[in-house]
């Protein structure tokens, strides 16, 4: 928080809004107002709605209505892991919307550890577990091998391969069937997550037609 904007809390604003900074950024999202009231051991909702309000109105957050999670730092817009739970959309049929007008859905769990990297895919190797050119593979360096995790691995022509871990980091079997065997492997990290950006379709060309 700028040293600016300190000076114009008051203590309780203050401690107000770096529990809601550790929340955000170690958890994902913020807190209810239950959990806030409970922590600071504010019994009325009205009052801790008050010390929302005026961390709104002197810019250090902002707030979606009807929703008591979606409390979002004014200094940080760009690291949003979690995002509002529209509905679940099945392969055929309507949409069924989300019983809860502020139930959130995190995907911090993705990025968590010490040591997280990405491997960018090119060409079409994996299409098979649908990973395709231009999908972010998310891993996890430091995270342990466990029983059923998938990784990524190099091979003796150090190739990536994606393996599922059946005992141990000796005993890691290519899951993409017949893929190359190899006798070494170094593993690169746990599989966390695929992001992948959807690219905007080209252009068709607009027919002329003439009259």
């Amino acid at each position: 928080m700028a040293s600016g904007k300190k000076t114009s809390l008051t203590k309780r604003q203050r401690e107000i809004y770096e529990f809601l900074r550790d929340k955000i950024t170690n958890r994902g999202y913020g807190p209810t107002v239950r959990e806030i009231g409970t922590h600071f051991d504010i019994r009325s909702p009205n009052g801790v709605m008050c010390h929302l309000k005026a961390l709104e109105r002197k810019g250090l957050i902002s707030r979606e209505q009807n929703m008591s999670r979606a409390i979002q730092l004014s200094d940080t817009p760009h690291n949003r892991l979690s995002v509002r739970l529209i509905g679940s959309a099945a392969s055929s049929g309507p949409i069924q919307p989300s019983v809860s007008l502020d139930e959130v859905v995190g995907f911090q769990e993705i990025f968590e550890g010490a040591d997280v990297g990405c491997l960018r895919i090119d060409g079409n190797n994996f299409s098979a577990l649908n990973i395709i050119s231009g999908d972010y593979l998310i891993i996890s360096r430091d995270a342990p091998l466990t029983l059923g995790s998938q990784v990524a691995a190099l091979d003796d022509r150090h190739s990536v391969i994606i393996c599922l871990v059946q005992g141990g980091a000796s005993q890691l079997v290519p899951i993409i069937p017949g893929s190359y065997s190899p006798t070494t492997r170094q593993v690169l990290g746990v599989i966390t997550g695929v992001v992948r950006k959807l690219r905007k379709p080209p252009m068709l060309p607009v027919e002329t037609v003439t009259p």
